[in-house]
């Protein structure tokens, strides 16, 4: 059973993958917007919406 931090993890990571990979194939965006938005919507999304996630659950 996957726990529900690691499932937002993982669907944050495959979703930056997919963005990081589209906007090189799709756009002409620099190799440096483009670490940029994998790196915000890999790691940055996952931690504030778990830590929302996980206020929301205290309260």
């Amino acid at each position: 059973m996957v726990s529900r931090e690691n499932a937002v993890i993982l669907l944050c990571m495959a979703a930056g993958l997919a963005l990081a990979y589209g906007g090189r194939v799709l756009t002409e965006l620099s190799d440096t917007v483009l670490i940029g938005a994998l790196l915000t919507v890999g790691v940055v999304v996952p931690q504030l919406l778990n830590g929302y996630l996980d206020a929301r659950e205290e309260a």
